[in-house]
């Protein structure tokens, strides 16, 4: 076996996407849980945007369900059930951050709490500011252009990587 040979490369391919899929997971179930199990503070934090960026009702239902969407879509990822489908998915999300922590950025608010992992920052003792949260919105970004890149199986693969009989590239 060659160390340095293509044949290398491609025997580890499969393994970066899910290595990239635990790691995405991880994070949405963390800040799904931790905004679920501190609901007010997840409505503080949408409450606070400018009007014009979110109405009082999409307020309510962003702060109800996003949290939600969040854990279902790490649950999906960790357990590796139609990981492409579901990080083509979460890059929309990851986007919706982007473009939401960018705006804040815009506003001068760079170093103001983000909140989005709710009281997961608390239990962990550590504040993510809205600059921050940008770079781990990119890093996200990257996670899951990394799974729908290097997962193995079609994007139509609904079968976690664990059943399958074989990783292919």
């Amino acid at each position: 076996m060659k160390s340095c040979g293509g044949e290398e490369v491609v025997r580890y391919q499969p393994w970066v996407g899910i290595g990239a899929s635990l790691l995405l997971g991880l994070i949405f179930i963390v800040a799904g849980l931790g905004k679920l199990l501190e609901q007010t503070g997840t409505l503080e934090i949408f409450s606070n945007l400018p009007a014009p960026f979110l109405t009082p009702a999409l307020v309510g239902a962003v702060s109800f369900w996003l949290p939600i969407i969040e854990l279902i879509v790490g649950l999906l990822l960790v357990t590796s059930v139609a990981a492409k489908p579901t990080a083509a998915f979460s890059l929309a999300l990851i986007v919706g951050f982007t473009a939401t922590n960018s705006w804040l950025l815009s506003q001068g608010l760079g170093d103001e709490p983000c909140g989005c992992f709710g009281i997961a920052e608390t239990m962990a003792h550590f504040r993510l500011v809205v600059i921050n949260s940008l770079y781990f919105d990119v890093g996200m970004l990257g996670l899951g252009v990394l799974i729908l890149i290097y997962y193995p199986g079609e994007f139509s693969t609904f079968r976690p990587w664990f059943l399958a009989r074989r990783l292919e590239a």
